[in-house]
């Protein structure tokens, strides 16, 4: 059976700025979905959030960041647009926890999709608790 998961750019991330604490785990991850072995969902706020960490890694060359933000249009995950009720759900978690909208909303899509959340952000995986299935980037079952 394909697992289905709904990621966060803290993961997505990572699959283009080098040298990130859990790259292997979201290499696994990236993997899988580019094979067939795992369906990835996220919002469509992702594609921004992910070329901007391009953009202000130090290390990434204009040329290179080009190429790679490319790349990021390619191997994005199935994209969503929150509905209206994802984003009442989102915009409340998010005034409960004081977590931002943007983290909230891959909470709302996990919950409302019933699918688990993977992220690095550890703030995150606290709100999520009692919420919604999440796992840290680290504990993923390979798929």
């Amino acid at each position: 059976m394909v697992e289905s998961y709904v990621v966060d750019a803290s993961v997505v991330g990572k699959w283009f700025n080098k040298g990130e604490s859990n790259e292997k785990e979201a290499r696994v991850l990236r993997d899988a979905w580019i094979d067939g072995r795992a369906q990835l969902y996220a919002p469509s706020l992702l594609l921004f959030e992910v070329a901007n960490s391009i953009w202000k890694n130090p290390s990434i060359r204009t040329k290179t960041a080009r190429s790679l933000v490319r790349l990021v249009i390619r191997l994005a995950p199935h994209l969503l647009n929150p509905d209206e009720e994802v984003s009442e759900d989102a915009i409340s978690l998010a005034r409960r926890s004081k977590l931002t909208f943007y983290d909230s909303i891959y909470l709302a899509f996990a919950k409302s999709l019933s699918h688990i959340l993977v992220t690095a952000d550890r703030a995150q995986l606290s709100v999520a608790e009692g919420y919604t299935k999440a796992v840290h980037l680290s504990g993923i079952p390979q798929p």
